[in-house]
């Protein structure tokens, strides 16, 4: 692993105050329920490239759109580093267009919060960005840990998400 990937990820919350999630479909994070998002393209900027990425992976069209904080995140798998990411957070206050349930990318869902950890294996930077988007704006590093038996994310100042009791 030689570089690092930028992206930008989208929180979307509806009026029934349902996040949109997506349990994605292909790759290293196939199964894992995350944000819909994606690369940031060569010449695109952050807010663009969510905006474009939500189009493209759900159908909905964002309307407002504003960017609220940024993360580094080293990826460990199964204790191997397998990634290295800069990831914008990208909030969608107003949308519009018809929504696509699956796509190529993997299945959206609408959820509650108190839903997510029910629905499997959840990308554990999920839980930091549900509590980072509250007290906006932010910029973290994180170290991300996968495995079927303990995923977790820690931050520099010592957090864990998911948060363990």
């Amino acid at each position: 692993m030689s570089k690092i990937t930028v992206g930008s990820i989208v929180y979307v919350e509806d009026r029934e105050g349902r996040v949109l999630v997506q349990r994605r479909s292909g790759g290293a994070l196939s199964g894992y329920i995350g944000l819909p998002g994606g690369k940031v393209e060569l010449g695109e900027g952050c807010v663009e490239a969510g905006v474009r990425e939500l189009e493209e992976e759900t159908g909905l069209k964002a309307s407002d759109a504003r960017l609220v904080g940024a993360f580094s995140e080293v990826s460990y798998y199964k204790g191997k580093l397998n990634g290295h990411y800069v990831l914008f957070v990208i909030v969608v206050d107003r949308f519009e267009g018809s929504f696509t349930k699956d796509t190529k990318e993997g299945e959206n869902l609408w959820v509650k919060k108190t839903q997510i950890p029910s629905l499997g294996r959840v990308l554990p930077d999920l839980y930091f960005v549900l509590e980072s988007v509250k007290r906006a704006p932010f910029v973290e590093h994180l170290v991300r840990h996968l495995d079927e038996e303990n995923s977790y994310v820690l931050t520099t100042k010592g957090e864990i998400y998911p948060k363990r009791d």
